[in-house]
């Protein structure tokens, strides 16, 4: 007898090593990883039981036994936490969800532990003969009634967990892998109340010898309905590891999952997210909950670690709204690399990279709206020729790289000397255009003799050369309220010819 229980305990063992390797191996979903940290403390705990009938020798069946409380109170609160994660009855666990599960199997551990100094655990150990080998009985004290107490609630609160998902769930797959878990995780509890009502008589441990047939029935399921494979490998290849953040909203906007990404954006504002109304969670953030509330694609920004993050929030609709079932995946998606690469497209499409300025395609745009906006709103719009006076000369005498830096610094002075508001631009090789928003022409003329000053009064070192330089600029001004059959095209002519007669002048001069 001894011989064929050894040998089942055995197969047993190989079995549940090769179920934890297996999980783990698998994934780091909060499933799997619960299911491995369970098939393991079965195995210490087979691994115990397998030691104890295999000697005669009471001390060491003792330490055998101790042996097995490395795993076995932990057993019945990770089958918990396999139901709860697999139904998502609750999820995810908080810590003080975990602490307290926890709370009675770590106190079993040291109360059992320090069992010599106190006995609450165990009053006293005896080795008795059965069936041709030795088993320990053990006369049980306080802490005991606690533990086992404690596993039966356990392992009680997961046949109803399963069977509840198996009632509520319509789908029939998904109603076959409950019935499996939930047949499984009877059968710890009938081999519990077999202990507590005959051990006095036999001193067997139905549990041990009832535990590798429960194992072999999820085994059974793993294999026929494939649940643990395929569904949490898309859970976390498609929920858990995807980098957009992700966010289930149920019946009144009740957040019922979310993923790893998404945390790590609410926790950037300080939220915590949980099984609540989404209105009771970004209560203090207004913005974001008109956006969640959303049912179109909303831009979110945040600065995360100092850096200004952008955020697009989608919404897909889920479930069926006629039944009740009707759900909201709200996506986050951080799009900051995807808008730096945008702007950095809107920069080289839209600016002159020498000067700083708008180039000639953008500046004409803007200048063509801006004109448009002021002659629906019978406002004034000028415009400033400016051209760099003997430009040629400057690159034949310093070199192309001096011209380039006197061009430079011309953009630098014309964007730190005009309005913020005022529209500039590089429209040739040494040719300057700038649209003074609402000035009339005595103002246009004022600021551009201003400018010019300035410039002559710059100089630029290049190297060791110092260079001097000035600009002729040609100014032309419209009032819509006198003529309003005027198109930018004149005015720029107008301005052009202004700039042709300053050069004609004696440049370093401006003309209107």
């Amino acid at each position: 007898m001894k011989i064929l229980l050894s040998l089942y305990l055995v197969l047993a063992l190989i079995s549940t090593q090769f179920l934890a390797a297996f999980f783990f191996s698998k994934g780091r979903t909060s499933y799997r990883k619960a299911f491995s940290a369970l098939v393991l403390a079965i195995c210490i705990y087979l691994s115990g039981y397998l030691m104890i009938i295999n000697t005669s020798n009471l001390q060491e069946m003792i330490f055998w036994n101790q042996i097995q409380y490395l795993g076995l109170p932990f057993i019945s609160v990770l089958w918990l936490m396999v139901a709860l994660f697999y139904t998502k009855t609750i999820y995810p666990l908080r810590k003080w969800m975990v602490a307290l599960l926890f709370l009675v199997p770590v106190i079993t551990f040291l109360v059992r532990l320090t069992n010599s100094w106190h006995h609450l655990f165990y009053l006293s150990f005896e080795a008795r003969q059965l069936f041709g080998y030795y088993s320990l009985y053990m006369e049980r004290g306080y802490w005991y009634y606690v533990n086992i107490s404690y596993t039966i609630l356990c392992l009680l609160l997961t046949v109803i967990i399963y069977f509840w998902g198996h009632l509520k769930n319509k789908a029939d797959y998904t109603k076959s892998n409950f019935l499996v878990f939930l047949f499984a995780s009877l059968l710890p509890l009938i081999g519990i109340m077999l202990i507590l009502f005959s051990y006095e008589k036999q001193s067997i441990d139905y549990t041990a010898l009832i535990m590798p047939i429960s194992l072999l029935i999820i085994g059974y399921g793993i294999i026929k309905y494939d649940f643990l494979e395929i569904r949490t490998l898309a859970r976390e290849t498609i929920f858990e590891n995807n980098l957009v953040g992700m966010v289930v909203l149920g019946p009144g906007q009740r957040v019922v999952d979310f993923n790893n990404a998404a945390e790590k954006f609410f926790n950037a504002l300080n939220i915590t997210l949980d099984n609540y109304p989404i209105e009771h969670i970004l209560s203090k953030e207004p913005k974001l909950l008109e956006i969640f509330n959303s049912k179109v694609t909303r831009d979110f920004s945040l600065v995360i670690e100092g850096e200004e993050r952008f955020f697009e929030i989608d919404a897909v609709p889920l479930g069926n709204p006629h039944n009740g079932t009707d759900k909201m995946l709200k996506s986050i998606r951080d799009v900051t690399e995807v808008r730096k690469i945008q702007e950095k497209l809107k920069v080289l499409a839209t600016i002159d990279s020498l000067s700083g300025l708008f180039n000639r395609a953008e500046f004409m745009n803007l200048a063509q709206k801006e004109f448009v906006w002021s002659k629906r709103q019978h406002k004034n719009f000028s415009l400033l020729m400016m051209d760099l006076d003997c430009f040629k000369a400057i690159n034949d005498t310093f070199g192309h790289a001096a011209g380039d830096e006197v061009i430079r610094e011309m953009g630098r002075l014309i964007m730190s000397n005009f309005r913020k508001t005022d529209i500039a631009g590089r429209i040739g090789g040494e040719e300057f255009a700038l649209v003074l928003k609402n000035a009339s022409l005595k103002e246009a003329m004022k600021a551009a003799e201003q400018f010019r000053k300035i410039v002559a009064e710059k100089k630029v070192i290049c190297g060791k050369q110092e260079i001097t330089f000035t600009v002729s600029i040609g100014v032309a001004a419209i009032c819509f309220d006198n003529n309003d059959s005027c198109i930018l095209e004149d005015l720029l002519k107008k301005a052009d010819d202004a700039l042709y007669r300053a050069k004609a002048d004696g440049r370093n001069c401006v003309a209107i």
